[in-house]
């Protein structure tokens, strides 16, 4: 099993400026390496590691071993982050950390269907234990399902026509692999081979998505990780495409807003307070270098805050 090296390692472990005997969260563990890293210091006193996949809880309790002292993993959807820190008897933390989408392991791997280079069954759970895959919605959706899919999670233009050719072949026999849906998008297209490519990576990434809910749990999760904050702790966040950047930026966005009366009200009523001060005015992106190194660095984006004095939890 080979995971790639984290990406935006060095900026995401400053921007989280880890305290002594803080409590720490990975929130999508993976591979491992960015909770390895937050481990290799000393002072902190606990992390705390989520990840839904059992691939990677194995891999990184291999890999994290000497740690494990200082390290609890749990198997877990980060959108059950404040439940299970719960039952941790954790009610606060000094920072968190977002790696999101789907790691370099999950994609080269090719029985795990998200690579529509590989010939594989269409699976694209990141919990083996959900019970819907993803040629179970290729097969039950209507067009104007799919369509929807298509058009809001893969940002896919012509979203219609490709619900439609899916129809039509699914009437005449099942749409079972990788294979099977990467020739009808190519089959179908009269473009340029880098079109046809960047297509396929959108529909791909659209029912992706859609199987394992990452928008709606990313949603859910921004918001308790800024209530479990605690004073002065961060909330560090990597993303790779423009849906899940949008939820981060918004979140943060309006977790660092003051009064939000209408401007029409000449005193506020609301007594809202900023509970997060923006440390990322400026995005920060990948060099070059890594980009060299890494190419799955390309598109990512970090964005950081740090919890308020006051801030309500």
């Amino acid at each position: 099993m080979i995971y790639h090296e984290p990406v935006l390692l060095k900026e995401s472990i400053e921007f989280l400026n880890l305290k002594k005997d803080g409590i720490y969260v990975d929130a999508t563990l993976g591979g491992g390496g960015h909770a390895e890293a937050m481990l290799r210091n000393s002072q902190i006193k606990q992390v705390y590691a989520f990840d839904q996949d059992i691939d990677a809880i194995g891999f990184a309790t291999e890999r994290l071993n000497k740690y494990r002292n200082k390290l609890t993993m749990i198997k877990s959807n980060f959108e059950e982050m404040r439940t299970q820190l719960a039952l941790h008897r954790v009610s606060g933390i000094d920072g968190i950390l977002f790696d999101l989408g789907v790691s370099s392991y999950q994609i080269n791997d090719a029985g795990r269907g998200f690579s529509f280079d590989k010939e594989a069954e269409l699976d694209m759970r990141m919990d083996k234990q959900n019970e819907t895959i993803a040629k179970d919605i290729l097969k039950s959706l209507s067009v104007e399902e799919l369509a929807k899919i298509f058009r809001e999670l893969g940002e896919e233009q012509a979203a219609y026509k490709i619900a439609l050719w899916i129809d039509a072949e699914r009437k005449i026999k099942p749409i079972q692999t990788t294979q099977d849906l990467a020739r009808i998008i190519e089959k179908n297209m009269r473009s340029n081979p880098v079109l046809v490519i960047k297509t396929k990576a959108r529909i791909f990434q659209a029912i992706r998505i859609y199987i394992n809910r990452e928008l709606e749990v990313l949603d859910t999760a921004m918001e308790d990780a800024v209530n479990l904050l605690n004073q002065n702790g961060r909330l560090v966040a990597i993303t790779y495409h423009s849906l899940e950047d949008k939820i981060v930026k918004t979140k943060i966005n309006d977790a660092a807003k003051g009064c939000i009366c209408p401007p029409t009200i000449l005193k506020c009523m609301c007594n809202q307070k900023p509970r997060v001060k923006i440390l990322t005015n400026k995005i920060v992106k990948p060099s070059e270098g890594e980009i060299q190194i890494n190419r799955r660095a390309r598109s990512a984006k970090l964005r950081a805050v740090e919890k308020l004095p006051g801030g309500l939890r």
